[in-house]
C-alpha cells in the first residue's frame, strides 16, 4: 500500500486533527523544500531565551531540506532568519517547546530532536505511525520518502 500527501495536503490533514501546534502559522511546499513560518509569541511556556527572542523578533521563517530518510526518521536540514538575523543557530531553544507540544498531544517526544549544525532529526515513523494506527489499523509503515513536494508512505495491513 502506498500513501501520498502533498505538504498542503499533510497541514490540512495536521490541522483538523489538532496536530499543527497553533504558533506553526503557514507551511507551504515547494520542489524538495518545506517553508514555514513561526509566531514565537504564542510558543506556550517558552524558555526564558526563546521568549526574550520572541520579544525582539516575534516571528521566524524557516525552510527545511530533506537531507536523508533512513529507517523511518528524516534529516532536516534548517536554514531559518528572523528579521534577517540567522536563527537556525538558536535551534536548541525550540527543541524542548516542540517536545512539549508533541507530549501534548500524546506523541512521543523524543521523535524530534535537534541535531548539530541545523540539522533536525524527525522520527516520522513514530509520529506518524500512531496516527495512522487509528485511521488504519494494524498498518506498519515499511517506508518513508518525501521529493518534489510529496510525502510517501509505503506499508502493510
Amino acid at each position: 500500500m502506498r500513501i501520498e500527501l502533498t505538504v498542503t495536503e499533510a497541514v490540512e490533514i495536521a490541522r483538523a486533527t489538532g496536530g499543527l501546534p497553533p504558533y506553526v502559522r503557514s507551511v507551504a511546499g515547494d520542489g524538495d523544500e518545506v517553508r514555514v513560518v513561526v509566531d514565537l509569541r504564542d510558543v506556550p511556556d517558552p524558555p526564558s531565551a526563546l521568549r526574550l527572542a520572541a520579544r525582539l523578533v516575534p516571528v521566524v521563517r524557516a525552510t527545511l531540506r530533506v537531507e536523508s530518510v533512513v529507517a523511518g526518521t528524516a534529516v532536516l536540514a534548517v536554514e531559518a532568519n528572523a528579521a534577517g538575523l540567522p536563527a537556525h543557530k538558536l535551534l536548541g531553544f525550540v527543541e524542548a517547546p516542540l517536545q512539549g507540544a508533541l507530549r501534548g498531544k500524546g506523541l512521543p517526544p523524543e521523535a524530534v530532536r535537534v541535531a548539530p549544525e541545523a540539522r533536525v532529526a524527525v522520527d516520522v515513523q513514530a509520529l506518524l505511525g500512531a496516527t495512522l494506527a487509528r485511521t488504519f489499523p494494524g498498518l506498519q509503515v515499511t517506508d518513508i520518502s518525501y521529493a518534489d513536494g510529496t510525502l510517501r508512505l509505503d506499508g502493510h495491513l
